[in-house]
């Protein structure tokens, strides 16, 4: 039997065998790579994948409700059923964040799918976004309507809990799968049992021990940035969008800051703000280097997205702060206000810039008594931190050529 190429007989065997070595070695090449004990583990690619996949999570998990809300409620939407049942949807996918972001963080080490869905559930069950309490005899069903004959645990979804401690646990989940493969085999043919009891139930356990000193430091960060609401309104404004800007490009939740320091009125603008200077200097940068859907995701709201290339240059966190400190004058000098819960959006579902003009009788004066007209709103939002952006791409990239644009290339 001959063995032919394009259509040609080879001519010796040994030009056979070659051949034949180099269709071998092109098939393993071709063959995905699986996660398992043999998987070499450096602490960089480590880091840069637990974060590449955080910030997806975060992405999956945030968008939809963000984009949507003022959608569904000034169309008349929110009014109808089907308004509320996506409404009601749409935010859970917020609960869901710490699922999305285990299923993320492992796909980026491609595992396989049940060590996808244990990661998942660890880093689910151990952020706080679900919480349980027991619920004695006779509670009522708000659901059904009925009671309960004997106790048992009642499951709340409460936001995205704490994002920071489900970076943690995912990570750790991840390590101790890898443990269990190199040393006990992936448990073997029993792995669908002892997989989600061992490395689920018991990462799982084990993160829900550590959330509550997770959570002092993120309760820490709260409070320094809180530090910045005692100053003159000015340098206060200046120095919580630089804060901000930062922050939003950190797994660390603006959004969950703000709500924990209770920041509003001209400290929630000003953070708000912050997040609207980081998004102008990303959007500068990634329409000449990115795809349109990475610009188009970071005008969305995708800053996030864009950790590992910015965590890979800290300096090009430079441009962000010095477009926030501009761009957070205005929002002192024009009272430009916000509430706990829009402090950290940005132009993500044009939130910030909406809550800015729009009175909301939900919304108590002492949390927020001014708002903008249209025009005001124009020029802080819009031209101020664009003119901003362009003086900080200036400064830091032409003419000290701290950075390229390709510093910012990336693929969400």
């Amino acid at each position: 039997m001959s063995i032919k190429a394009n259509g040609q007989k080879w001519a010796t065997k040994e030009s056979q065998v070659v051949r034949n070595e180099e269709y071998a070695r092109k098939a393993s090449e071709n063959i995905p790579d699986t996660f398992n004990g043999t998987t070499e583990l450096k602490l960089k690619d480590f880091f840069f994948k637990v974060l590449s996949g955080s910030a997806q999570g975060i992405l999956i998990g945030v968008l939809p409700s963000a984009v949507m809300k003022y959608i569904i409620q000034y169309s008349g939407l929110g009014t109808t059923t089907f308004g509320a049942n996506l409404s009601a949807i749409l935010t859970l996918f917020t609960s869901l964040i710490p699922f999305l972001i285990g299923m993320a963080v492992a796909l980026q080490f491609k595992m396989k799918s049940l060590d996808v869905g244990v990661v998942a559930i660890a880093t689910m069950v151990a952020s706080g976004s679900i919480k349980w309490a027991q619920a004695p005899i006779g509670f009522a069903n708000p659901v059904t309507g009925i009671k309960s004959v004997a106790p048992a645990n009642v499951y709340i979804a409460s936001g995205a809990g704490d994002v920071i401690n489900a970076m943690i646990v995912a990570a750790i989940a991840v390590w101790v799968t890898w443990l269990v493969s190199r040393y006990l085999q992936g448990f073997g043919s029993v792995a669908i049992i002892l997989s989600p009891i061992i490395v689920g139930g018991g990462v799982g356990l084990f993160g829900k021990t550590i959330a509550p000193f997770v959570g002092d430091v993120t309760t820490w960060i709260g409070k320094l940035v809180e530090t910045f609401t005692t100053l003159a309104p000015v340098p206060m404004a200046m120095l919580i969008a630089m804060a901000f800007s930062i922050i939003i490009i950190t797994p660390v939740s603006t959004v969950g800051i703000a709500l924990a320091i209770s920041l509003s009125g001209i400290g929630s603008g000003a953070a708000a703000m912050g997040v609207v200077a980081t998004t102008i200097v990303l959007l500068i940068n990634s329409w000449r280097v990115n795809k349109p859907g990475v610009t188009v995701a970071i005008a969305l709201g995708a800053m996030k997205g864009m950790m590992p290339s910015v965590f890979a240059k800290p300096i090009t966190m430079l441009p962000f702060l010095l477009t926030a400190a501009i761009s957070g004058i205005p929002v002192a000098l024009l009272n430009i206000q916000g509430t706990p819960t829009t402090a950290g959006f940005g132009y993500i579902g044009l939130v910030s810039p909406i809550q800015s003009m729009v009175k909301d009788p939900a919304v108590l004066p002492t949390v927020m008594n001014h708002f903008i007209n249209p025009i005001v709103a124009v020029v802080a939002w819009l031209i101020v931190p664009i003119i901003a952006g362009f003086i900080a791409q200036y400064v830091f990239s032409k003419l000290l050529k701290l950075y390229q644009p390709s510093d910012f290339k990336q693929d969400l």
